[in-house]
């Protein structure tokens, strides 16, 4: 069990004193709250000036974000498979205490992938970090996403700290690795945004 396990169990143990938080936790840990508040002000950037040299800046900021985000999942999904290959599999925390199985049971559904790192966390991450290119309180926004996520996600049991802060990690890397790329792309990317624009999307 990772170090924080202790973490993990006050966290999950929360659930069932409160009816309030109960719901508050099992909407944040859904996979439609933040991940559609994200996407909304990602289209918000995308479309939202109508400053030309602007919007183009924005846009490529965000393709650089795709670039970073798929290339997390990529990271994520093949350290999942490596422990599944070296049998040396990361249980989520509803597998080994009490605490998590009954919040999970009560608030969530049990997932099939290891507990590290969290793709949720990754996913959302990168997106935080890499729009922070263009627009720093849209980035702001999305961090708090994070970390609502984050407790949500441990609040039903199904992850540990270690697991949030492995994909917060690898997803803000690769948001870096992504704007990087799409610096070494601007004469074509521009030249791409430009036949975007041709038909109204961007």
């Amino acid at each position: 069990m990772p170090p924080d396990w202790q973490l993990s169990v006050w966290i999950t143990s929360l659930v069932d004193n409160w009816s309030v938080l109960d719901e508050v936790g099992k909407v944040l840990a859904s996979n439609y709250f933040a991940p559609k508040v994200a996407a909304i002000i990602l289209v918000c950037l995308w479309f939202g000036t109508r400053n030309y040299a602007r919007r183009e800046y924005n846009q490529k900021v965000i393709v650089g974000v795709a670039v970073g985000t798929a290339l997390g999942f990529i990271v994520a999904e093949s350290l999942c498979l490596i422990q599944d290959q070296t049998g040396d599999f990361w249980n989520r925390p509803y597998l080994n205490h009490d605490e998590a199985k009954f919040a999970m049971e009560k608030l969530y559904f049990p997932l099939p992938d290891s507990s590290f790192p969290s793709n949720a966390m990754c996913g959302l991450a990168a997106i935080a970090t890499g729009i922070g290119f263009a627009d720093r309180r849209a980035a702001i926004a999305v961090w708090i996403l994070v970390a609502l996520w984050a407790f949500g996600r441990m609040y039903v049991g199904v992850h540990y700290p270690v697991d949030i802060a492995g994909g917060i990690l690898i997803g803000a890397t690769c948001a870096l690795i992504g704007r990087y790329a799409v610096l070494r792309f601007d004469h074509t990317l521009s030249w791409l945004l430009a036949k975007a624009r041709m038909f109204y999307m961007a």
